[in-house]
Protein backbone atom coordinates (compact mmCIF):
# COMPACT_ATOMS: atom_id res chain seq x y z
CA UNK A 1 0.00 0.00 0.00
CA UNK A 2 2.83 2.34 0.93
CA UNK A 3 4.47 1.63 -2.38
CA UNK A 4 1.28 2.48 -4.22
CA UNK A 5 1.08 5.86 -2.56
CA UNK A 6 4.66 6.65 -3.55
CA UNK A 7 4.00 5.71 -7.17
CA UNK A 8 0.89 7.82 -7.30
CA UNK A 9 2.82 10.78 -5.88
CA UNK A 10 5.51 10.49 -8.47
CA UNK A 11 2.89 10.37 -11.22
CA UNK A 12 1.15 13.45 -9.84
CA UNK A 13 4.44 15.34 -9.73
CA UNK A 14 5.15 14.45 -13.35
CA UNK A 15 1.70 15.62 -14.43
CA UNK A 16 2.13 18.92 -12.57
CA UNK A 17 5.59 19.41 -14.06
CA UNK A 18 4.27 18.71 -17.55
CA UNK A 19 1.47 21.18 -17.12
CA UNK A 20 3.84 23.92 -15.92
CA UNK A 21 6.18 23.48 -18.88
CA UNK A 22 3.26 23.69 -21.40
CA UNK A 23 2.03 26.98 -19.95
CA UNK A 24 5.40 28.78 -20.24
CA UNK A 25 6.37 27.75 -23.88
CA UNK A 26 6.26 30.64 -26.62
CA UNK A 27 5.94 29.60 -30.22
CA UNK A 28 8.41 31.52 -32.60
CA UNK A 29 6.70 34.37 -34.68
CA UNK A 30 6.45 33.87 -38.53
CA UNK A 31 7.76 36.79 -40.76
CA UNK A 32 8.20 37.33 -44.49
CA UNK A 33 8.94 39.99 -47.15
CA UNK A 34 6.78 42.02 -49.50
CA UNK A 35 8.27 43.34 -52.68
CA UNK A 36 6.63 45.27 -55.48
CA UNK A 37 6.94 47.62 -58.41
CA UNK A 38 4.93 50.69 -59.38
CA UNK A 39 4.37 51.26 -63.11
CA UNK A 40 2.43 53.74 -65.24
CA UNK A 41 -0.75 52.22 -66.52
CA UNK A 42 -0.43 53.96 -69.91
CA UNK A 43 2.99 52.71 -71.00
CA UNK A 44 4.27 50.46 -68.18
CA UNK A 45 7.15 52.77 -67.40
CA UNK A 46 8.47 52.66 -63.80
CA UNK A 47 7.40 55.35 -61.36
CA UNK A 48 10.06 56.62 -58.96
CA UNK A 49 9.53 58.46 -55.65
CA UNK A 50 6.00 57.14 -55.23
CA UNK A 51 4.88 56.88 -51.58
CA UNK A 52 4.01 53.30 -50.54
CA UNK A 53 2.09 52.67 -47.30
CA UNK A 54 1.70 49.20 -45.73
CA UNK A 55 -1.45 48.69 -43.67
CA UNK A 56 -2.20 47.72 -40.95
CA UNK A 57 1.46 48.04 -39.96
CA UNK A 58 1.70 51.75 -40.88
CA UNK A 59 5.13 51.33 -42.42
CA UNK A 60 6.02 53.71 -45.31
CA UNK A 61 8.64 53.64 -48.05
CA UNK A 62 9.27 55.15 -51.50
CA UNK A 63 9.93 53.56 -54.86
CA UNK A 64 13.44 53.73 -56.27
CA UNK A 65 14.43 54.83 -59.77
CA UNK A 66 13.18 51.54 -61.20
CA UNK A 67 9.82 51.83 -59.45
CA UNK A 68 10.62 49.03 -56.97
CA UNK A 69 9.91 48.95 -53.23
CA UNK A 70 10.17 46.32 -50.43
CA UNK A 71 9.10 45.69 -46.89
CA UNK A 72 11.14 43.13 -44.91
CA UNK A 73 10.33 41.38 -41.61
CA UNK A 74 6.62 41.51 -42.25
CA UNK A 75 4.51 39.28 -40.03
CA UNK A 76 2.56 36.70 -41.89
CA UNK A 77 -0.89 37.85 -42.79
CA UNK A 78 -2.95 39.93 -45.19
CA UNK A 79 -1.97 43.55 -45.92
CA UNK A 80 -3.06 46.51 -47.97
CA UNK A 81 -0.58 48.34 -50.16
CA UNK A 82 -1.49 52.00 -50.85
CA UNK A 83 0.54 53.87 -53.50
CA UNK A 84 0.27 57.63 -54.04
CA UNK A 85 2.10 60.24 -56.10
CA UNK A 86 1.20 63.80 -56.95
CA UNK A 87 -0.58 64.04 -60.28
CA UNK A 88 -1.74 60.43 -60.16
CA UNK A 89 -4.72 58.67 -58.74
CA UNK A 90 -4.03 56.81 -55.46
CA UNK A 91 -4.10 53.06 -56.04
CA UNK A 92 -4.65 50.22 -53.52
CA UNK A 93 -3.64 46.56 -53.74
CA UNK A 94 -3.86 43.62 -51.30
CA UNK A 95 -1.10 41.13 -50.60
CA UNK A 96 -0.54 38.23 -48.20
CA UNK A 97 2.77 37.77 -46.41
CA UNK A 98 4.01 34.22 -45.75
CA UNK A 99 7.20 33.03 -44.05
CA UNK A 100 7.97 30.60 -46.79
CA UNK A 101 7.47 33.03 -49.73
CA UNK A 102 8.36 36.56 -50.82
CA UNK A 103 5.13 38.31 -51.69
CA UNK A 104 5.36 40.25 -54.96
CA UNK A 105 2.85 42.87 -56.13
CA UNK A 106 2.63 45.24 -59.10
CA UNK A 107 0.71 48.49 -58.81
CA UNK A 108 -0.37 50.47 -61.87
CA UNK A 109 -0.78 54.24 -61.52
CA UNK A 110 -3.25 56.15 -63.64
CA UNK A 111 -2.76 59.83 -64.50
CA UNK A 112 -5.24 61.65 -62.33
CA UNK A 113 -6.09 64.04 -65.09
CA UNK A 114 -7.26 61.21 -67.29
CA UNK A 115 -10.24 61.05 -64.96
CA UNK A 116 -10.91 64.73 -65.56
CA UNK A 117 -14.35 65.43 -66.98
CA UNK A 118 -14.17 67.31 -70.30
CA UNK A 119 -15.30 70.91 -70.67
CA UNK A 120 -18.49 71.82 -72.45
CA UNK A 121 -18.40 72.54 -76.15
CA UNK A 122 -18.30 76.22 -77.05
CA UNK A 123 -21.76 77.67 -77.54
CA UNK A 124 -23.61 80.99 -77.77
CA UNK A 125 -21.50 82.15 -80.73
CA UNK A 126 -21.37 85.77 -81.82
CA UNK A 127 -21.87 86.65 -84.64
CA UNK A 128 -24.96 84.47 -84.56
CA UNK A 129 -24.92 81.55 -87.00
CA UNK A 130 -25.86 82.73 -90.47
CA UNK A 131 -25.42 86.42 -89.58
CA UNK A 132 -24.94 88.91 -92.41
CA UNK A 133 -23.62 92.47 -92.53
CA UNK A 134 -20.74 91.45 -90.24
CA UNK A 135 -17.82 93.95 -90.18
CA UNK A 136 -14.54 92.90 -91.79
CA UNK A 137 -12.90 93.28 -88.34
CA UNK A 138 -15.39 91.25 -86.32
CA UNK A 139 -15.23 90.32 -82.64
CA UNK A 140 -15.85 86.59 -82.23
CA UNK A 141 -17.39 85.52 -78.91
CA UNK A 142 -18.46 82.18 -77.39
CA UNK A 143 -19.06 80.50 -74.03
CA UNK A 144 -17.65 77.30 -72.49
CA UNK A 145 -17.43 75.91 -68.94
CA UNK A 146 -15.42 73.21 -67.19
CA UNK A 147 -16.91 70.94 -64.47
CA UNK A 148 -13.53 70.69 -62.75
CA UNK A 149 -12.95 74.44 -62.88
CA UNK A 150 -9.84 73.88 -64.96
CA UNK A 151 -8.32 76.82 -66.82
CA UNK A 152 -9.56 76.69 -70.39
CA UNK A 153 -7.77 77.69 -73.58
CA UNK A 154 -9.18 77.85 -77.08
CA UNK A 155 -8.09 77.20 -80.64
CA UNK A 156 -10.12 79.08 -83.24
CA UNK A 157 -10.22 78.08 -86.90
CA UNK A 158 -11.64 80.41 -89.56
CA UNK A 159 -12.29 79.26 -93.13
CA UNK A 160 -13.36 81.33 -96.10
CA UNK A 161 -16.05 79.69 -98.19
CA UNK A 162 -14.52 77.45 -100.85
CA UNK A 163 -11.24 76.94 -98.98
CA UNK A 164 -10.20 73.70 -97.27
CA UNK A 165 -7.39 75.32 -95.30
CA UNK A 166 -7.95 77.90 -92.56
CA UNK A 167 -7.83 81.53 -93.61
CA UNK A 168 -6.97 82.35 -90.01
CA UNK A 169 -6.01 80.08 -87.12
CA UNK A 170 -5.44 81.08 -83.51
CA UNK A 171 -4.05 78.79 -80.80
CA UNK A 172 -3.87 79.10 -77.04
CA UNK A 173 -6.48 81.87 -76.83
CA UNK A 174 -7.10 82.48 -73.12
CA UNK A 175 -10.33 84.44 -73.36
CA UNK A 176 -13.67 83.63 -74.92
CA UNK A 177 -13.35 86.70 -77.17
CA UNK A 178 -11.21 87.17 -80.27
CA UNK A 179 -10.77 90.15 -82.59
CA UNK A 180 -10.15 89.13 -86.21
CA UNK A 181 -8.54 91.67 -88.55
CA UNK A 182 -9.02 92.45 -92.22
CA UNK A 183 -11.44 89.88 -93.56
CA UNK A 184 -12.66 90.19 -97.13
CA UNK A 185 -15.78 92.13 -97.94
CA UNK A 186 -18.94 90.34 -99.04
CA UNK A 187 -17.50 86.92 -98.17
CA UNK A 188 -18.87 83.95 -96.22
CA UNK A 189 -16.72 82.55 -93.41
CA UNK A 190 -17.02 79.38 -91.35
CA UNK A 191 -15.51 79.14 -87.87
CA UNK A 192 -15.07 76.61 -85.09
CA UNK A 193 -13.78 76.76 -81.52
CA UNK A 194 -11.80 73.92 -79.92
CA UNK A 195 -12.00 74.02 -76.12
CA UNK A 196 -9.03 72.60 -74.13
CA UNK A 197 -8.64 71.99 -70.39
CA UNK A 198 -5.08 70.65 -70.56
CA UNK A 199 -6.29 67.07 -71.05
CA UNK A 200 -9.43 67.05 -73.13
CA UNK A 201 -10.30 68.75 -76.41
CA UNK A 202 -13.91 69.43 -77.34
CA UNK A 203 -14.94 70.76 -80.76
CA UNK A 204 -17.79 73.16 -81.18
CA UNK A 205 -20.29 73.15 -84.00
CA UNK A 206 -19.24 74.93 -87.19
CA UNK A 207 -20.83 78.37 -87.52
CA UNK A 208 -20.94 80.80 -90.43
CA UNK A 209 -21.37 84.49 -91.11
CA UNK A 210 -21.14 86.84 -94.09
CA UNK A 211 -19.27 90.12 -94.10
CA UNK A 212 -20.65 93.46 -95.28
CA UNK A 213 -20.58 94.31 -98.98
CA UNK A 214 -17.63 96.28 -100.29
CA UNK A 215 -18.16 99.96 -99.42
CA UNK A 216 -19.02 102.47 -102.08
CA UNK A 217 -15.80 104.43 -101.61
CA UNK A 218 -15.51 107.92 -103.10
CA UNK A 219 -11.89 107.88 -104.25
CA UNK A 220 -9.25 105.70 -105.87
CA UNK A 221 -5.62 106.79 -105.91
CA UNK A 222 -1.99 105.70 -105.96
CA UNK A 223 0.21 105.65 -102.88
CA UNK A 224 3.90 104.89 -102.64
CA UNK A 225 4.63 101.86 -100.44
CA UNK A 226 8.26 100.82 -99.98
CA UNK A 227 9.30 102.64 -103.14
CA UNK A 228 6.48 101.27 -105.31
CA UNK A 229 3.08 102.59 -106.29
CA UNK A 230 0.01 100.68 -105.18
CA UNK A 231 -3.68 101.33 -105.86
CA UNK A 232 -5.93 102.24 -102.94
CA UNK A 233 -9.59 103.11 -102.50
CA UNK A 234 -11.01 105.13 -99.63
CA UNK A 235 -13.30 107.80 -98.28
CA UNK A 236 -10.66 108.97 -95.81
CA UNK A 237 -7.13 107.96 -94.84
CA UNK A 238 -8.56 105.96 -91.96
CA UNK A 239 -10.57 103.54 -94.10
CA UNK A 240 -8.16 103.21 -97.05
CA UNK A 241 -7.97 99.73 -98.57
CA UNK A 242 -5.03 98.57 -100.68
CA UNK A 243 -6.21 96.86 -103.86
CA UNK A 244 -2.90 95.85 -105.50
CA UNK A 245 0.33 94.38 -104.19
CA UNK A 246 2.41 92.83 -106.99
CA UNK A 247 4.82 95.10 -108.84
CA UNK A 248 4.26 98.84 -109.10
CA UNK A 249 0.75 100.03 -110.04
CA UNK A 250 -0.40 103.56 -110.75
CA UNK A 251 -2.79 105.86 -112.62
CA UNK A 252 -6.11 104.27 -111.54
CA UNK A 253 -9.02 105.29 -113.81
CA UNK A 254 -12.59 104.22 -113.08
CA UNK A 255 -14.89 102.81 -115.77
CA UNK A 256 -17.98 104.78 -116.86
CA UNK A 257 -20.26 102.46 -114.85
CA UNK A 258 -18.06 103.00 -111.76
CA UNK A 259 -17.64 99.26 -111.21
CA UNK A 260 -14.14 98.62 -112.63
CA UNK A 261 -10.73 100.22 -112.28
CA UNK A 262 -8.06 100.23 -114.99
CA UNK A 263 -4.45 101.04 -114.16
CA UNK A 264 -0.85 100.86 -115.38
CA UNK A 265 1.38 98.11 -113.94
CA UNK A 266 4.91 96.80 -114.37
CA UNK A 267 4.01 93.49 -112.69
CA UNK A 268 5.27 91.69 -115.82
CA UNK A 269 8.28 94.01 -116.34
CA UNK A 270 6.87 95.83 -119.38
CA UNK A 271 4.15 98.39 -118.76
CA UNK A 272 0.66 97.08 -119.43
CA UNK A 273 -2.91 98.04 -118.67
CA UNK A 274 -4.80 95.95 -116.14
CA UNK A 275 -8.45 95.98 -115.12
CA UNK A 276 -9.98 94.85 -111.84
CA UNK A 277 -13.30 95.12 -110.07
CA UNK A 278 -13.65 98.07 -107.74
CA UNK A 279 -12.98 95.79 -104.75
CA UNK A 280 -9.69 94.54 -106.28
CA UNK A 281 -11.07 91.18 -107.42
CA UNK A 282 -10.88 89.64 -110.91
CA UNK A 283 -7.66 91.40 -111.82
CA UNK A 284 -6.47 90.73 -115.36
CA UNK A 285 -4.13 92.14 -117.99
CA UNK A 286 -5.77 93.74 -121.03
CA UNK A 287 -2.95 94.81 -123.36
CA UNK A 288 -0.52 92.79 -125.41
CA UNK A 289 1.21 95.80 -126.95
CA UNK A 290 2.73 97.66 -123.97
CA UNK A 291 1.81 101.19 -122.98
CA UNK A 292 4.87 103.35 -123.63
CA UNK A 293 6.04 106.92 -123.86
CA UNK A 294 8.62 109.43 -122.81
CA UNK A 295 8.11 109.05 -119.02
CA UNK A 296 6.41 106.01 -117.45
CA UNK A 297 4.65 107.72 -114.54
CA UNK A 298 3.66 110.62 -116.81
CA UNK A 299 1.57 108.34 -119.04
CA UNK A 300 -2.20 108.12 -118.96
CA UNK A 301 -5.07 106.46 -120.85
CA UNK A 302 -8.87 106.45 -120.88
CA UNK A 303 -12.00 104.34 -121.16
CA UNK A 304 -14.31 104.52 -124.14
CA UNK A 305 -17.63 106.22 -123.26
CA UNK A 306 -19.45 102.86 -123.27
CA UNK A 307 -16.80 101.17 -121.09
CA UNK A 308 -15.97 98.42 -123.59
CA UNK A 309 -12.52 99.69 -124.69
CA UNK A 310 -9.38 101.29 -123.37
CA UNK A 311 -7.41 103.86 -125.38
CA UNK A 312 -3.72 104.19 -124.54
CA UNK A 313 -0.43 105.56 -125.92
CA UNK A 314 2.40 103.43 -127.17
CA UNK A 315 5.07 105.87 -128.37
CA UNK A 316 3.93 107.30 -131.73
CA UNK A 317 0.63 105.40 -131.80
CA UNK A 318 -2.60 105.67 -129.89
CA UNK A 319 -4.29 102.28 -129.56
CA UNK A 320 -7.78 101.14 -128.67
CA UNK A 321 -8.36 97.64 -127.28
CA UNK A 322 -11.38 95.87 -125.86
CA UNK A 323 -11.30 95.14 -122.14
CA UNK A 324 -11.06 91.41 -122.90
CA UNK A 325 -7.78 92.05 -124.78
CA UNK A 326 -9.20 91.64 -128.28
CA UNK A 327 -9.81 94.10 -131.12
CA UNK A 328 -6.55 96.04 -130.97
CA UNK A 329 -6.57 98.94 -133.46
CA UNK A 330 -4.78 102.22 -134.08
CA UNK A 331 -6.87 105.34 -133.47
CA UNK A 332 -4.07 107.90 -133.72
CA UNK A 333 -0.69 108.29 -135.39
CA UNK A 334 1.74 110.95 -134.14
CA UNK A 335 3.81 113.10 -136.46
CA UNK A 336 7.50 112.23 -136.79
CA UNK A 337 9.42 113.07 -133.63
CA UNK A 338 6.29 113.11 -131.48
CA UNK A 339 4.96 110.56 -129.01
CA UNK A 340 1.60 110.18 -127.34
CA UNK A 341 1.51 110.55 -123.56
CA UNK A 342 -2.18 110.50 -122.52
CA UNK A 343 -5.74 110.90 -123.72
CA UNK A 344 -9.44 111.16 -122.89
CA UNK A 345 -12.59 110.25 -124.83
CA UNK A 346 -15.98 111.94 -124.59
CA UNK A 347 -19.22 110.58 -125.92
CA UNK A 348 -20.44 114.13 -126.56
CA UNK A 349 -19.50 114.58 -130.19
CA UNK A 350 -17.46 111.34 -130.01
CA UNK A 351 -14.07 113.04 -129.70
CA UNK A 352 -10.67 112.16 -128.29
CA UNK A 353 -8.22 114.67 -126.88
CA UNK A 354 -4.61 113.55 -126.65
CA UNK A 355 -1.39 114.98 -125.25
CA UNK A 356 1.77 114.58 -127.30
CA UNK A 357 5.38 115.30 -126.41
CA UNK A 358 7.97 116.38 -128.93
CA UNK A 359 11.27 114.93 -127.74
CA UNK A 360 10.93 116.43 -124.26
CA UNK A 361 8.38 116.30 -121.46
CA UNK A 362 8.56 120.12 -121.50
CA UNK A 363 7.31 120.29 -125.14
CA UNK A 364 3.59 119.50 -125.11
CA UNK A 365 0.61 119.89 -127.41
CA UNK A 366 -3.06 118.92 -127.02
CA UNK A 367 -4.83 117.60 -130.12
CA UNK A 368 -8.55 117.02 -130.62
CA UNK A 369 -9.73 114.43 -133.16
CA UNK A 370 -12.33 111.77 -133.96
CA UNK A 371 -11.64 108.13 -133.01
CA UNK A 372 -12.77 107.24 -136.54
CA UNK A 373 -10.06 109.33 -138.17
CA UNK A 374 -9.87 112.82 -139.61
CA UNK A 375 -7.56 115.79 -139.25
CA UNK A 376 -6.51 116.56 -135.64
CA UNK A 377 -7.19 120.03 -134.24
CA UNK A 378 -4.55 121.75 -132.14
CA UNK A 379 -6.21 123.19 -129.03
CA UNK A 380 -3.28 123.94 -126.71
CA UNK A 381 0.49 124.13 -127.01
CA UNK A 382 3.28 124.75 -124.54
CA UNK A 383 6.72 124.07 -126.05
CA UNK A 384 8.56 125.02 -122.83
CA UNK A 385 6.27 123.80 -120.02
CA UNK A 386 5.19 120.53 -118.49
CA UNK A 387 1.51 119.78 -119.09
CA UNK A 388 -0.59 117.08 -117.48
CA UNK A 389 -2.90 114.73 -119.36
CA UNK A 390 -6.21 116.38 -120.32
CA UNK A 391 -9.69 115.21 -119.32
CA UNK A 392 -13.09 116.25 -120.67
CA UNK A 393 -15.80 117.91 -118.64
CA UNK A 394 -19.10 116.02 -118.29
CA UNK A 395 -20.64 117.96 -121.17
CA UNK A 396 -17.54 117.61 -123.36
CA UNK A 397 -17.23 121.37 -123.85
CA UNK A 398 -14.21 121.96 -121.61
CA UNK A 399 -10.88 120.28 -120.97
CA UNK A 400 -9.10 120.22 -117.60
CA UNK A 401 -5.35 119.81 -117.10
CA UNK A 402 -2.44 121.41 -115.28
CA UNK A 403 0.64 123.11 -116.62
CA UNK A 404 3.66 124.87 -115.16
CA UNK A 405 3.32 128.62 -115.71
CA UNK A 406 6.98 129.18 -114.73
CA UNK A 407 8.39 127.65 -117.95
CA UNK A 408 11.12 126.10 -115.80
CA UNK A 409 12.97 122.99 -116.99
CA UNK A 410 15.78 120.72 -115.88
CA UNK A 411 16.89 117.14 -116.50
CA UNK A 412 14.74 115.82 -113.65
CA UNK A 413 11.54 117.22 -115.16
CA UNK A 414 10.92 119.55 -112.21
CA UNK A 415 7.99 122.00 -112.15
CA UNK A 416 7.92 125.17 -110.07
CA UNK A 417 4.36 126.45 -110.34
CA UNK A 418 1.95 123.97 -111.93
CA UNK A 419 -1.62 125.27 -111.93
CA UNK A 420 -4.94 123.67 -112.81
CA UNK A 421 -6.33 125.06 -116.05
CA UNK A 422 -9.86 124.83 -117.46
CA UNK A 423 -9.94 125.29 -121.25
CA UNK A 424 -13.18 126.00 -123.10
CA UNK A 425 -12.84 124.30 -126.48
CA UNK A 426 -15.20 126.51 -128.43
CA UNK A 427 -13.50 129.78 -127.46
CA UNK A 428 -10.02 128.82 -126.33
CA UNK A 429 -10.59 130.69 -123.04
CA UNK A 430 -8.62 129.38 -120.06
CA UNK A 431 -9.37 129.71 -116.34
CA UNK A 432 -6.80 129.17 -113.59
CA UNK A 433 -8.52 127.03 -110.93
CA UNK A 434 -5.53 127.30 -108.60
CA UNK A 435 -6.58 130.90 -107.96
CA UNK A 436 -9.87 132.20 -106.62
CA UNK A 437 -11.66 135.27 -107.96
CA UNK A 438 -12.56 137.57 -105.06
CA UNK A 439 -13.89 141.10 -105.63
CA UNK A 440 -12.70 140.98 -109.24
CA UNK A 441 -9.21 140.01 -108.12
CA UNK A 442 -7.39 136.70 -108.38
CA UNK A 443 -6.37 135.26 -105.01
CA UNK A 444 -3.77 132.50 -105.08
CA UNK A 445 -5.20 129.67 -102.96
CA UNK A 446 -2.44 127.25 -103.95
CA UNK A 447 0.39 127.44 -101.40
CA UNK A 448 3.47 129.15 -102.77
CA UNK A 449 6.20 126.71 -103.80
CA UNK A 450 3.80 123.89 -104.59
CA UNK A 451 2.31 122.26 -107.69
CA UNK A 452 -1.30 121.34 -108.41
CA UNK A 453 -1.23 118.19 -110.56
CA UNK A 454 -3.46 115.66 -112.36
CA UNK A 455 -6.87 117.36 -111.89
CA UNK A 456 -10.06 115.44 -112.69
CA UNK A 457 -13.75 116.24 -112.51
CA UNK A 458 -16.15 114.81 -109.98
CA UNK A 459 -18.88 112.59 -111.51
CA UNK A 460 -21.37 115.48 -111.55
CA UNK A 461 -18.79 117.97 -112.81
CA UNK A 462 -19.21 120.42 -109.94
CA UNK A 463 -15.89 119.76 -108.23
CA UNK A 464 -12.30 118.87 -109.05
CA UNK A 465 -9.96 116.40 -107.37
CA UNK A 466 -6.18 116.82 -107.72
CA UNK A 467 -2.73 116.28 -106.19
CA UNK A 468 -0.75 119.01 -104.44
CA UNK A 469 2.92 118.63 -103.61
CA UNK A 470 6.05 120.63 -102.87
CA UNK A 471 7.77 121.77 -106.06
CA UNK A 472 11.04 120.12 -105.03
CA UNK A 473 9.56 116.88 -106.31
CA UNK A 474 10.57 115.07 -103.11
CA UNK A 475 7.86 116.25 -100.73
CA UNK A 476 4.75 114.42 -99.61
CA UNK A 477 1.87 114.31 -102.07
CA UNK A 478 -1.65 114.93 -100.82
CA UNK A 479 -5.05 114.89 -102.50
CA UNK A 480 -7.38 117.89 -102.42
CA UNK A 481 -10.80 118.76 -103.79
CA UNK A 482 -12.24 122.15 -104.69
CA UNK A 483 -15.28 123.64 -106.36
CA UNK A 484 -15.17 124.22 -110.09
CA UNK A 485 -15.14 127.94 -109.22
CA UNK A 486 -11.90 127.48 -107.26
CA UNK A 487 -13.43 127.74 -103.79
CA UNK A 488 -13.60 125.36 -100.81
CA UNK A 489 -10.16 123.89 -101.32
CA UNK A 490 -9.97 120.93 -98.89
CA UNK A 491 -7.48 118.14 -98.29
CA UNK A 492 -9.13 114.70 -98.30
CA UNK A 493 -6.19 112.25 -98.44
CA UNK A 494 -2.56 112.28 -97.35
CA UNK A 495 0.38 110.50 -98.97
CA UNK A 496 -1.72 110.02 -102.08
CA UNK A 497 -1.55 111.02 -105.74
CA UNK A 498 -3.09 110.43 -109.19
CA UNK A 499 -6.60 110.50 -107.70
CA UNK A 500 -9.84 109.59 -109.41
CA UNK A 501 -13.29 110.38 -108.11
CA UNK A 502 -15.58 107.36 -108.24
Amino acid sequence: MRHLVVVLGILASLVLLWGCEEDTFVEPRQVGSIRGQVLLNADRQPVSDALVRLSPSGRITETDSTGNFRFDSVLAGKYTIQVSKEGYRTEVATVESDQSLIAVVTVLLVNDRAQNRPPTAASQPSPAPGATQVPIRPILRWKATDPNRDTLTYDVLLFREGSTTPTRSYTGVRQDTLVVDDLAYNATYYWQVIVKDGVNMVNSDVWSFRTVPFPDFAYVFARRIDGRYQIFTANTDRDAIQLTSVGSNWRPIVSPNREQIAFISNAETELHLYVMNRDGSNMRRVTNVPIAGLSATDLSFCWSPDGTQLVYPSNDKLYAVRTDGTGLRVVGQAAPGQAFAGCDWTGVGNRIIARLTNGSIYNNTLLLFSPDGGTPELVFSRPTSRVSNPVFSVDGRQVLFSYDVSNFSNEQGRQLDARMTLLTLATGDVVDLSTLRVNNQNVNVKPTGTNDLDPRFSPNGSRVIFTNTDNTGTGQRNVFILDITGGNRTQVLSQAEMPYWR
